[in-house]
C-alpha cells in the first residue's frame, strides 16, 4: 500500500469514528455527562486528525492518530469491564464494537507508516 492510499484510508476510518462518537454523545450525556464530554472531544480530535492525514503523512499526525484511537477503544472497554468512574455499561453494542474496529484499524495504519520511515511533510498527491 503507497503512502497516499494509507493516508487517505486512515482518515477515512478517522472520519467515521468521529461521526459515530458525535452522532452517539446525546445518548452519553444523559448518562453521565463526562462521559457525553469525551464522546465530543473525541469526536472532534478525530475528524481533526482525519483532515490533517488526509493533506499530510507527518509523523506528529499518525502518532496523534494512533494515541487518541487508542485511548478511545481503551475507554470502551474498560467501560464494559471494569467500569469508568460512575459509568458501567453492560452492553456490547454494535456501534462501540465498528469504531473499536475502524479504531485498531487506524493505529495498525500508523504503526505501518511510522514504521516504515516513508513519512513526509507534505501530500504527495
Amino acid at each position: 500500500m503507497n503512502d497516499s492510499t494509507g493516508r487517505r484510508l486512515a482518515a477515512g476510518m478517522l472520519a467515521l469514528t468521529g461521526v459515530l462518537h458525535l452522532a452517539l454523545s446525546p445518548e452519553y450525556f444523559g448518562e453521565q455527562a463526562y462521559i457525553g464530554v469525551l464522546f465530543v472531544l473525541g469526536g472532534i480530535a478525530t475528524l481533526a486528525l482525519a483532515a490533517w492525514l488526509w493533506n499530510s503523512s507527518q509523523p506528529v499526525a499518525w502518532l496523534g492518530a494512533a494515541v487518541v484511537c487508542a485511548g478511545m477503544a481503551v475507554g470502551f472497554i474498560l467501560s464494559r469491564t471494569t467500569g469508568l468512574p460512575g459509568f458501567h455499561e453492560a452492553e456490547w453494542e454494535l456501534s462501540g464494537i465498528l469504531s473499536v474496529l475502524l479504531e485498531v484499524g487506524v493505529i495498525g495504519l500508523a504503526a505501518l507508516a511510522l514504521g516504515s520511515g516513508r513519512q513526509t511533510t507534505a501530500a504527495t498527491t
